[in-house]
């Protein structure tokens, strides 16, 4: 947009109309006049609002879309405190429009298309699985150095070395919470790798021991070695590139990425887990049991020491309830035994932005 210009104005300003000093006033002309008025136009099309003629309301209800949909970063997690579903702009109620997904109400999995989501779909599919993202070590493609397909199932194994193993043992904690490797992560060969051809994979198995990650790739037996390398983009949908996929997230916070450990990758998501305590028998919990063979017991400071208030003989697994407890490790306090090992919280459902909903 600019400003006026035209007969009459002074200084790039209107004037109003004096029959002595400026008979004319300020001449409005056509080509400022379309100016502006392509302008507020403007606004009202990115919204998707069709002219119409007797409305007074469309650029405030354009502007409130705009606001909405970038106010925050797409992809920005957030909390609510009431469950909303997505719902398309609607310029007459513009309360009824929200452009998020609730990850807590969604059941293991969702599709979605870029029919309904033109700017998050392209967003989540370009997502990418990084170790060390943004610090030292960062690395997104990672090393290959064997190859094998046997019975139509390719293997891939990884190098050994920090990174690999990390994203690795990530990604087969991720399935852990998935439940399965049906609907789940996929890997992108960007390059041929031996007789495997490039192209997008779902994974059928992850072995963090062996390094190796499989999927079903059909063609003759054959084996190799050499230097090559993969992506994981954790959102993408094998086969597909008008949808991207959203994982359930229920029952969680948010933890940031990049730990020490490469425990913590973003985008994949960890289990719970028994911390800072040692499990004791209950006779002596000063006493700390390591490993249990039948009717031995291994503790700190003592080889295979036989303990006679242990009863194997009815735990059928080995082991009755009897036999360890949870006891204070001296530094973190009295136990405390639940689903989850989440500190103390306000609880409310977590939502993705993505950014515009059709």
């Amino acid at each position: 947009m600019r400003k006026i210009a035209g007969p009459g104005a002074v200084g790039n300003v209107f004037t109003d109309y004096d029959a002595i000093l400026n008979p004319n006033g300020t001449v409005y002309t056509a080509d400022y006049g379309n100016d502006v008025q392509n302008e507020l136009i403007l606004i009202q099309e990115n919204a998707g609002i069709a002219e119409a003629a007797g409305t007074n309301g469309y650029i405030l209800a354009a502007l409130t879309k705009q606001i909405q949909d970038w106010g925050k970063p797409i992809g920005e997690m957030y909390y609510l405190d009431s469950l909303k579903t997505a719902a398309a702009f609607d310029k007459d109620n513009l309360d009824t429009y929200f452009n998020g997904i609730c990850l807590d109400a969604i059941d293991i999995y969702e599709d979605i298309a870029v029919a309904n989501w033109a700017d998050f779909v392209p967003h989540l599919r370009a997502k990418g699985l990084t170790y060390n993202e943004g610090i030292s070590g960062e690395k997104a493609a990672f090393d290959v150095t064997d190859w094998d397909i046997t019975s139509n199932v390719a293997t891939l194994t990884f190098a050994n070395t920090t990174a690999e193993i990390a994203i690795l043992t990530a990604l087969l904690e991720d399935n852990l919470v998935h439940g399965g490797y049906t609907n789940w992560r996929s890997i992108t060969l960007a390059g041929a790798i031996g007789d495997i051809t490039a192209g997008e994979y779902a994974i059928t198995a992850v072995d963090a021991t062996l390094r190796t990650i499989k999927f079903a790739f059909s063609a003759s037996n054959n084996s190799g070695s050499g230097a090559f390398t993969t992506n994981f983009y954790t959102n993408r949908v094998p086969g597909s590139t008008t949808t991207a996929r959203v994982y359930e997230a229920t029952a969680r916070t948010l933890v940031s990425a990049n730990d020490d450990d490469g425990e913590n990758i973003n985008g994949l998501r960890r289990r719970d887990r028994f911390q800072g305590f040692w499990i004791s028998p209950a006779d002596d919990p000063t006493k700390h049991i390591v490993v249990l063979t039948p009717n031995v017991v291994t503790q700190p400071g003592a080889v295979n020491a036989a303990h006679a208030n242990i009863d194997f003989a009815n735990t059928g697994a080995g082991l009755d309830g009897s036999a360890g407890v949870p006891s204070d490790d001296g530094v973190n306090g009295t136990p405390r035994t639940g689903k989850t090992t989440d500190p103390r919280s306000a609880v409310g459902h977590l939502y993705i932005h993505g950014r515009s909903y059709e």
